[in-house]
């Protein structure tokens, strides 16, 4: 329920806490590559109830600390949406001058089953 929530915090206690037992049936490394989808729900909940197009950086740093990830920056959190868009998952762009994601108005975020 943590990465379909985007619940970042409850996603890697549950990774951390089963790591033997994911390590021994050879799955770890794939899980661990599925926190990049939590952070797509997590930003697709962000943007559906911010209700804009255009999200700053320090809000979305803040929803992210709500989420389970205390310490994280601001840079940090670009550089997560930054693979987002790379990756495709969010259509839209970063203005550094701004601090702010800029999403698309026209094409919605992409379905989750990417």
């Amino acid at each position: 329920t943590g990465m379909r929530t985007g619940n970042l915090g409850l996603f890697m206690s549950g990774l951390h806490s089963n790591q033997r037992t994911f390590i021994s049936k050879g799955t770890y490394l794939l899980l661990e590559k599925c926190k990049v989808l939590c952070y797509r729900n997590l930003f697709k909940r962000i943007q559906l109830t911010s209700g804009s197009t255009q999200l700053p950086i320090p809000k979305i740093s803040l929803c992210f600390k709500a989420a389970g990830c205390p310490d994280v920056s601001d840079d940090a959190v670009e550089c997560v949406v930054a693979n987002l868009i790379f990756k495709g998952f969010v259509r839209g762009y970063i203005s550094h001058e701004k601090m702010t994601v800029v999403v698309s108005k026209k094409e919605p975020p992409p379905a989750q089953t990417r």
